[in-house]
């Protein structure tokens, strides 16, 4: 079968690998999404992903046999997170933050192929008249879920997110989704700027991640939730001072080294510092279900899927700070 891997840095190559083995239930894959970590694995840089490498851990696909439960064709997507089960972090019921987590695609083969075996447990089912764009989301979804659920977003509030990228932009959909009162984004890119208005959102250009003359000109002193999606020191210290006094400041990024942050202004104007990773099953689950009312937010960010021969091409791209707003693969399988 082929296989987009992952074979050093800034390298990527479709290949002929072996069929899927081990354990699990094979699944035809129908596509699966690029994002942030695997651009980290593309570069060389992460810590854990090791050449040769199957990437991928936001696929969807069909079941291919008969086994531990499921049916032949039955649409699934994989929850990817390996946690060992046995730590502490996991017996105290936080499995998701394992203290040796591991995830398919970054730490073992993912659905990056044309084939792969996964776990029953580790598969959720999905409706076949959602798109294969949309279903590919799921994950990047969760991520979204997570983050609004551990930041306690209420209907009403006004939210700011700072970097648009594709989880900033799938989160303003979901508060959008969820009612809150406004969803200022922010981001320094101009021409993701302009795409984000053509999308409907609000979204305003930064500089170097200053936002004070941006909220001088909305009238709004501070939002009540700030979400850091950029990832950078600077978008970190501009949440702080975004917010309004109780607000909270949410840091979704996976940030690579310390960043600095004004303590006294957490201390004197008690604003809320919200750390997080990942999601839980019950996020995943969740996200699972929203598919069919955020579909068309979703299939707008995606656009037209990419096939698996234009992997290495997209990877540069994407690389270079090209490319579409969430990128996707086709596997080879389809609906049809």
């Amino acid at each position: 079968m082929k296989a987009i891997v992952y074979c050093g840095s800034n390298r990527v190559e479709l290949r002929d690998v072996p069929a899927a083995e081990g354990v699990g239930v094979l699944i035809d894959v129908e596509a699966c999404g690029i994002c942030g970590t695997d651009l980290t694995i593309y570069k060389g840089a992460h810590p854990r992903s090791k050449a040769p490498l199957i990437l991928g851990h936001e696929f969807v696909g069909r079941t291919a046999e008969d086994k531990d439960g499921f049916r032949p064709g039955e649409r699934v997507v994989c929850y990817p997170l390996i946690s060992c089960g046995n730590c502490e972090t996991c017996l105290s019921g936080l499995p998701h933050i394992c203290d040796k987590l591991r995830l398919y695609g970054i730490d073992t083969p993912g659905g990056m192929a044309q084939q792969v075996r996964i776990p029953a447990d580790d598969l959720v089912r999905v409706g076949l008249d959602i798109p294969t764009v949309v279903a590919a989301q799921v994950e990047p979804l969760a991520v979204c879920v997570h983050a609004a659920r551990r930041a306690r977003v209420a209907p009403g509030e006004n939210i700011a997110v700072i970097g648009a990228g594709p989880i900033g932009t799938t989160l303003a959909a979901l508060l959008e989704r969820n009612g809150v009162s406004s969803v200022t984004l922010f981001e320094t890119n101009q021409n993701r700027i302009e795409m984000l208005r053509q999308g409907g959102f609000e979204a305003h250009l930064a500089d170097e991640y200053s936002y004070r003359n941006t909220l001088d000109k909305l009238g709004k002193s501070g939002f009540d939730v700030v979400f850091e999606c950029a990832g950078v020191g600077p978008a970190v210290a501009d949440a702080v001072r975004n917010v309004r006094a109780g607000g909270r400041v949410a840091i979704v990024s996976i940030h690579k080294g310390p960043q600095l942050v004004d303590l006294q202004a957490l201390s004197f104007r008690e604003i809320e510092l919200i750390g997080m990773r990942v999601y839980t099953r019950e996020d995943f689950n969740l996200a699972a279900g929203l598919l069919q009312e955020m579909t068309q937010k979703l299939l707008w960010l995606a656009g037209d899927a990419r096939k698996l021969e234009d992997a290495p091409e997209l990877f540069e791209q994407l690389g270079q700070g090209d490319g579409p707003m969430k990128a996707i693969l086709e596997m080879g399988h389809s609906l049809a």
